[in-house]
C-alpha cells in the first residue's frame, strides 16, 4: 500500500521527535546506537539526522570509542544555534529572559508593570523582547519563539487567557496581541505549567513520565505531567491546587470561595492570619513573618505545612507520581515548614505510596519563572518537526 505525503510527513515528524528527545535525555549518541535504541533503520536514522543537522538542531561531536572498526561520530544537540524568550507576567512586574536551547539564561530583564491593560502588557512584552535581543546580540531569525507564563486559566492551544484574578483579565487573546507586535511564534500557558515544562525538558523530570510540580508563594499551584505530557484539563484549569478545599466553610479566598488552601497557606495568607491575631504589631510582609519566629508565627507556619501536606497526599493517592518537585518563592519558608509538610504527606498517603517518593525542593531565583516560560517555546523544538511548524 502506498503512503501518501501527509503520512510521510507525520512519520518524519515523529522520527525527528524520537531522535531529538533521546539525545536530549541521554546525551551524545552515535547513529548506530540511535538505530538500535529507537528501532529505526540505519537509513532512516541517517536521513533524519542529516535533516536535523541541516536545520541546526544537531551537530557532530568528537569521535566515540571504537568497537573494532572506524570510531563512530557522536551526535549532540546544538544548544547554541537557536534561542527562546521566556517571560513571567506578575502583578507588578515582568520578568524576562533570553535562553539557549538548554534553557541556559543569557540575558535577564525585570521591568515594572504599570498597567494590567492587555494592550499595554503586549507593548511592554514587545519592548522587553527587543531589548533582550539587542543585549544578547541575537537576531530575531534565530528565535524559536516566545513563551509567556501567567497565573490564571489559560487555553494553551489558542493562547487565550480565560481568566486571571491577579490581572483582572477575562477572555484576553494575549498570544495574538504579542504576535502582532513581534512577528514571532508565541505560546502562553499557566505559569506553573511553564515551570513543569522546564522540569520535563531539562530538570529533574526529564527521565520521568509521571510527576508533579508544585509552586508555593503568592499562590499555590500544581503542574501535572502524565504519560510524559503536560496535563492541562479541558479549559486549561488543571492544577489549581491552591483552590482545593482545606477547611469547610473556612476563610474567604480571593477566588470568591471559602476554605481554599491558598487562603491558609500562601505567603499573603500567612501574613494576614498573623496580623489578624496581632493587630497591634502587624507584620509588613512574608520576610518579616519569617524573621519573627515567635510562637504564633511558628504555629501558623506548621498549620500551613500540614495543610499543604494533606493536599499533596490527595494528589499522591490519585495520581501515584514518580516524584514531586517544589519551587516558587515559597521555598524560603524553610526547613521547619517542609519537614512538617513531608511528615503530613506520609501520614495521609494511602498504603505507603509516599514512603519512597522523591521530593525535590529547589532554590529559587528571580529568573526561574521566566526560564520556565522559555520552555513553552523550547519544547516545540523537541515536540514538533521544525521551526516552520510553529504557531505564527
Amino acid at each position: 500500500m502506498r503512503t501518501n505525503k501527509g503520512d510521510q510527513s507525520t512519520v518524519r515528524r515523529l522520527n525527528r521527535r524520537l531522535i531529538l528527545n533521546h539525545i536530549r535525555q541521554a546525551g551524545q549518541t552515535s547513529r548506530a546506537s540511535l538505530a538500535q535504541i529507537t528501532g529505526l533503520s540505519p537509513a532512516a536514522v541517517t536521513g533524519v539526522t542529516a535533516e536535523l543537522i541541516s536545520d541546526q538542531f544537531l551537530l557532530e561531536r568528537t569521535l566515540g570509542e571504537s568497537s573494532g572498526g572506524r570510531p563512530p561520530i557522536l551526535l549532540d544537540i546544538d544548544y547554541t544555534a537557536h534561542y527562546a524568550i521566556g517571560m513571567k507576567l506578575m502583578e507588578t512586574r515582568l520578568e524576562a529572559v533570553l535562553t539557549d536551547l538548554s534553557t541556559k539564561v543569557l540575558e535577564h530583564l525585570s521591568l515594572p508593570l504599570e498597567s494590567h491593560s492587555p494592550l499595554g502588557v503586549a507593548d511592554l512584552i514587545a519592548k522587553a523582547s527587543q531589548q533582550l535581543l539587542v543585549l544578547a546580540g541575537v537576531s530575531k531569525e534565530r528565535l524559536i519563539g516566545l513563551g509567556l507564563g501567567l497565573a490564571g486559566v489559560v487555553d494553551a492551544s489558542s493562547g487565550i487567557c480565560h481568566s486571571s484574578a491577579y490581572l483582572g483579565w477575562q477572555e484576553v487573546p494575549i498570544a495574538d496581541l504579542i504576535r502582532q507586535r513581534l512577528g514571532v511564534a508565541v505560546w502562553v500557558d499557566n505559569d506553573v505549567n511553564a515551570f513543569a515544562a522546564a522540569e520535563r525538558l531539562f530538570g529533574h523530570g526529564k527521565s520521568a513520565q509521571n510527576f508533579l510540580v508544585v509552586t508555593l508563594g503568592r499562590g499555590i499551584g500544581a503542574g501535572l505531567v502524565l504519560g510524559g505530557e503536560l496535563y492541562r484539563g479541558r479549559d486549561g484549569g488543571a492544577g489549581e491546587l491552591g483552590h482545593t478545599l482545606s477547611e469547610l466553610n473556612g476563610r474567604g479566598c480571593e477566588c470568591g470561595n471559602f476554605g481554599c488552601l491558598e487562603a491558609y497557606a500562601s505567603e499573603p495568607a500567612l501574613v494576614m492570619r498573623y496580623n489578624e491575631q496581632c493587630p497591634d504589631a502587624p507584620l509588613a510582609d512574608i520576610a518579616a513573618f519569617l524573621a519573627c519566629q515567635d510562637e504564633l508565627a511558628t504555629e501558623l507556619l506548621l498549620d500551613a505545612a500540614k495543610r499543604v501536606g494533606r493536599a499533596l497526599a490527595q494528589l499522591v493517592n490519585i495520581l501515584n507520581p514518580e516524584m514531586i518537585m517544589i519551587g516558587g518563592e515559597g521555598v524560603r519558608l524553610g526547613e521547619v515548614f517542609f519537614d512538617q509538610m513531608k511528615t503530613t504527606l506520609l501520614e495521609h498517603s494511602f498504603n505507603g505510596l509516599a514512603k519512597n517518593l522523591p521530593i525535590q525542593i529547589d532554590a529559587w531565583g528571580d529568573d526561574a519563572w521566566a526560564r520556565g516560560a522559555a520552555s513553552l517555546a523550547l519544547q516545540r523544538a523537541f515536540d514538533f518537526a521544525s521551526m516552520k511548524d510553529s504557531y505564527v
